[in-house]
């Protein structure tokens, strides 16, 4: 309804003024039929972004679980030599060889001094380069956010402790004298 007032607006404009009155003449039509496009489309150019817009979210979470779990924390490095313990090379070593190929970088968690985070680094770039001994390495980045866990020791002595307050198994005492059912029509058992 608008665009018809306008057109006979401009069109009554145009033949009472001047004959210079072409100002925006073109660029209205131009409008015109971009807005008409727009409405016969309507909502697939917007709709793709909302759907970009709802799935950022699961994006950034799931790269932040990844993180997270490719993420050589405190307990995997040596106290005294902050070098990578046993446990830390093999975790390495699963990312670097078996986590998704896109997914297969190192994040080092930082020491509480530039000389513990840069022994951290070396150490976990020796392991990298002792894995993956050609090609293209996976890189190895530093980070702040520090993996839920705990010291392999710990739990390790937590279970050993549960298996040694386990009862040895034994079978309940024999009850009757013949091992099988008492002769007698009640079926009752007998009380003690």
């Amino acid at each position: 309804m608008r665009r018809l007032i306008l057109t006979c607006g401009l069109t009554v404009s145009l033949a009472v003024g001047p004959s210079n009155v072409q100002g925006g003449w073109h660029e209205f039509w131009a409008r015109t039929k971009v807005d008409a496009q727009r409405n016969n489309a309507w909502p697939e150019p917007f709709v793709t972004a909302d759907r970009q817009l709802a799935r950022d979210p699961f994006v950034i979470m799931a790269d932040n679980g990844w993180k997270l779990q490719n993420t050589i924390g405190t307990f995997l490095f040596d106290a005294e030599t902050n070098q990578l313990n046993k446990a830390g090379e093999l975790k390495v070593k699963w990312i670097v060889t078996q986590a998704v190929q896109y997914r297969r970088a190192v994040f080092v968690l930082r020491g509480e001094t530039a000389e513990i985070t840069a022994a951290r680094v070396e150490s976990v770039q020796l392991a990298v380069s002792k894995f993956v001994p050609e090609g293209h390495l996976p890189p190895v980045n530093l980070t702040d956010s520090e993996p839920d866990g705990t010291s392999g020791a710990y739990i390790d002595a937590v279970n050993q402790a549960i298996n040694s307050s386990i009862p040895a198994p034994r079978l309940p005492a024999e009850q009757g004298g013949s091992g099988g059912q008492s002769g007698g029509s009640g079926g009752g058992a007998s009380g003690s």
